[in-house]
């Protein structure tokens, strides 16, 4: 059967796409100028439409010249490197907690639970200076003494860029609001069979976590795939273990000296930027069409248990 047409269905579906439209714009803006020149974008900045595609943005990205100044492909393995990390750790000690929040009985539990909600009223930008004077005093590290003095501990190593963050409240949140959906006869049934705990969590509970934890696998990739202030306080003076997010400035100005522009002028490649962006981006959209059953699935699950 059709649904009858309202005006306020009408006004729902409008503002969706008025609303789409304003949100992929930036997306098809930076698509657009990274295929013109720079004269093409600046005589039409508001939209710069390519009189004729200019593939030099994307070209300079793989010119021996480039190559021998950027460490692209470390910065790339660096990335996929601190995504896997906090991907597996963050998630795992999410779903265990989440568990205990649940399933197990021990005192001061909604306490420990409220502790952990109270830190998300926390704007995270607060925790970074106390962060890096910790990384920066760990105990024993690069030259430090026991008493965390003398030397400069964990700053410029990769220690500072897989330590912090290894709890992440939100997604314990998420996990446990999951297990009070799902039925503990699942686990009885298991028990009465001498599963263990941990066979339970892997054989009972991880099958159907999977859309949620679909969910938590993209929300945290892309989270570190962008991740540019923290790498820029702990490690931008160790080019090694640079992120990509890290690596684009140097990028930029590599960049501008092979297409020859002048250094330090008033004009800026913007064009060649949105094409570093664009190939930036490919991989979050790669990992999303990937997992996008499974990722509609968990959020749709989420917001009917919330």
């Amino acid at each position: 059967m059709r649904k009858r047409v309202t005006w306020g269905r009408i006004f729902v579906y409008s503002t969706l796409i008025v609303g789409s439209i304003i949100m992929a714009f930036p997306l098809v803006y930076s698509l657009l100028g990274s295929f013109t020149d720079l004269k093409d974008f600046y005589a039409n900045p508001w939209l710069p439409i390519p009189r004729k595609l200019y593939l030099d943005n994307y070209s300079v990205m793989f010119t021996p010249t480039f190559s021998a100044k950027v460490q692209l492909w470390q910065w790339i393995f660096n990335t996929l490197i601190r995504c896997a990390w906090y991907i597996a750790v963050p998630g795992a000690i999410a779903v265990i907690a989440g568990y205990a929040f649940t399933r197990l009985k021990f005192w001061g539990r909604d306490f420990a639970f409220l502790y952990l909600l109270s830190s998300l009223m926390v704007p995270g930008i607060v925790f970074w200076i106390p962060t890096y004077v910790m990384m920066a005093r760990f105990p024993g590290a690069g030259g430090n003494t026991w008493m965390g003095q003398g030397g400069h501990g964990f700053v410029n190593q990769w220690p500072a860029l897989l330590i912090p963050g290894l709890v992440n409240v939100f997604y314990i949140f998420m996990l446990r609001q999951t297990f009070y959906s799902i039925p503990i006869d699942f686990e009885e049934a298991a028990r009465v069979d001498g599963a263990s705990t941990v066979q339970v969590l892997w054989t009972v509970y991880l099958p159907m976590l999977k859309p949620v934890l679909t969910v938590l696998v993209i929300f945290q990739f892309v989270a570190i795939w962008n991740d540019y202030q923290w790498p820029l306080i702990v490690s931008s003076g160790n080019p090694e273990i640079w992120t990509l997010a890290l690596g684009i400035q140097r990028m930029l100005f590599v960049g501008a000296q092979v297409k020859g522009l002048p250094q330090g002028g008033t004009v800026q490649d913007y064009p060649f930027a949105f094409a570093m962006a664009t190939v930036a981006t490919l991989p979050l959209i790669v990992l999303f069409l990937r997992l996008q059953r499974f990722f509609v699935e968990g959020v749709q699950g989420f917001a009917l248990r919330g």
